[in-house]
């Protein structure tokens, strides 16, 4: 299998037309593909950044925990809590390769990892990761770390 075909969006309409990526997320909006436009938000194809087979796959294996964890948190099951707190904690398996995939590609691109938040516990006012203040000037979301490569 074609490792770009692992996040390959299944649907134009998700699709991301920009001429140009200028920035990239790394977030499940329960989609195919967590590489996501910082610019209007939609899927942008890891072939189209020309991404390495090893950079992919990278990508892939973070998104599938990512997206189990996710879907079991919104389930509201007996493992919601379970989910949960691996998705908010900053030192969790889930959270530190995402970290890692965001560092990584942003050698290519600048790539922020969208950061779990319950909503029902309020706007988070801090970065998870180092406890900066957050950047609350942004287009998507509540606020972005200026010194961890962290969106919320």
């Amino acid at each position: 299998m074609d490792a770009y075909n692992k996040l390959r969006p299944s649907t134009e309409i998700e699709t991301c037309k920009c001429a140009f990526a200028e920035g990239l997320f790394l977030v499940d909006l329960l989609t195919d593909n967590p590489l996501h436009c910082d610019s209007c938000r939609k899927e942008v194809d890891p072939e189209r950044l020309k991404l390495t087979v090893e950079e992919t796959e990278s990508v892939a294996r973070w998104f599938s925990v990512a997206s189990a964890l996710y879907r079991l948190w919104l389930d509201s099951g007996e493992y919601e809590d379970y989910a949960k707190a691996r998705l908010l904690d900053p030192n969790s398996q889930v959270n530190r390769q995402g970290l890692e995939v965001a560092r990584v590609l942003s050698a290519r691109i600048p790539t922020r990892l969208w950061f779990f938040h319950d909503t029902d516990d309020g706007e988070p006012t801090i970065c998870p990761v180092c406890q900066s203040e957050l950047d609350t000037d942004v287009k998507w979301g509540t606020g972005m770390c200026p010194k961890c490569p962290i969106q919320l």
